[in-house]
């Protein structure tokens, strides 16, 4: 026990002393650091690459080859036997597609939809991890704001102890008033030992987001931004909510896909062109070009019903996609509303509970002076230490929700980002994969 206590002090104290961070750098440090968010944005990086294959099928196609044997031909008429051929051959073509029933430009719908989604994604994961860092930010001071308070506790209980050990000696009190001084001792150093535990467990979490062990966390500053009423968060969410943005995009994706779909029974034209030579290695008079241009129109008459039944279902994917960003929808306002009343909750109850504690820390008081003129018994002291170790400790859990709950209102809303530092933007905050 006292090993793990030793442990868990030099943990706490290495965290303490340094210089302070803050909540800004916190989120800094995890987008910059964080391997979750690089590979969403390596995803992002791929998916862009749809735009140019969607693309390249309306530039012209180019193409060169070359090719070089030998023959030998074996006969049974004495004549012909040993006939030995070595030729060579070069071409190049050029293919520009002239129509294509529009399957060019629903491609190109396709990709700039699955970018966009993309992109939605992209910020869904980025606001998801700040979201994340704030709550291990918030956590770890949390725990730490615990820890000092049973550590309060602790103290108190120990001179308690002492004093009715005191008096004790003295004739004042009985036996009864030194064990249950002692019995609260030891349960107040075993509380300890669990919340020091508990802050190495948050320490651990918030440096696998942040990419850094925590360094006195400073209380975090006001959040700006914050909707003033549930409409206007309502509202801010039509338009940023990346769930929303998201499925709208998946609309776009499955309508392009139909044409898509489509097209592939359509008729297609294309302009071909060609050249190409060829001769014999033993032979230059032998040599022979060739060129060719020409219009190639094809239209597919049948191919088993599989395009019909393709086409048929991707409008059933898209009436799905349709009732999906239905269900988004309802899903944010769900997040938005329940996001606002915790906020609302969290604000009230920061406080209730800096109210609790000021009473509680009188009530201590007084109490306390009361023993001492034996107005009140150790039993009433010790209640009255185990309300104020309640109340602080709820105070703690009441500022870390609403540190929580106003990044979170951000983040139901898709707002959520870095703030500014001295007045300029976060580097690496626009920096285009964003699609801002």
């Amino acid at each position: 026990m006292r090993t793990l206590m030793v442990s868990l002090a030099a943990l706490s104290m290495a965290i303490g002393p340094a210089a302070a961070d803050t909540l800004t750098e916190a989120m800094v440090a995890a987008s910059e650091s964080n391997p979750t968010l690089a590979a969403q944005r390596q995803r992002l990086n791929a998916t862009r690459e749809a735009l140019p294959q969607a693309w390249a099928a309306a530039l012209p196609q180019i193409s060169i080859s070359g090719s070089a044997g030998a023959s030998d031909r074996d006969s049974d008429n004495p004549l012909l036997e040993g006939d030995r051929t070595e030729t060579w051959s070069s071409s190049a073509n050029v293919s520009q597609l002239l129509f294509g029933s529009g399957r060019v430009v629903a491609s190109t719908r396709a990709a700039r939809a699955q970018i966009a989604g993309a992109v939605a994604d992209y910020e869904l994961a980025s606001q998801t991890l700040l979201l994340d860092v704030t709550r291990a930010y918030a956590d770890v001071r949390q725990a730490q704001a615990v820890v000092a308070a049973r550590e309060t506790t602790v103290s108190n209980l120990t001179r308690l102890f002492e004093y009715a050990q005191a008096q004790f000696d003295a004739g004042v009190v009985t036996r009864t008033d030194v064990a249950q001084s002692q019995a609260r001792l030891a349960q107040a150093r075993t509380q300890l030992v669990q919340a020091q535990g508990a802050m190495a467990a948050a320490v651990q979490a918030y440096q696998r987001l942040v990419g850094r062990p925590p360094s006195n966390l400073s209380a975090p500053a006001p959040t700006p931004g914050l909707p003033s009423d549930l409409q206007t968060a309502l509202d801010l969410s039509v338009d940023n909510s990346p769930v929303l943005i998201a499925a709208m995009a998946d609309t776009r994706l499955a309508d392009a896909n139909v044409d898509v779909a489509a097209a592939q029974g359509r008729m297609n034209v294309t302009l071909e062109a060609g050249s190409s030579i060829g001769a014999d290695f033993d032979d230059d008079d032998s040599e022979a070009t060739s060129d060719s241009v020409g219009v190639r129109v094809s239209i597919p008459l049948f191919q088993g019903g599989a395009i019909r039944s393709r086409t048929r279902a991707q409008r059933a994917l898209r009436s799905a996609s349709n009732l999906d960003l239905a269900a988004a929808q309802r899903g944010v306002q769900e997040s938005v509303t329940n996001a606002w009343t915790g906020l609302a909750s969290a604000r009230a109850a920061v406080d209730s509970a800096r109210e609790q504690v000021q009473a509680a820390e009188l009530a201590y008081e007084g109490v306390t002076l009361e023993q001492e003129t034996g107005l009140r018994s150790t039993v009433e002291v010790l209640d009255q230490e185990a309300d104020l170790l309640t109340a602080r400790i709820a105070l703690a859990q009441a500022e870390r929700d609403l540190v929580v709950a106003e990044r979170q209102m951000l983040a139901s809303v898709g707002i959520l980002s870095i703030p500014p530092q001295n007045g300029g933007l976060i580097e690496g905050q626009n920096d285009g994969l964003r699609g801002r």
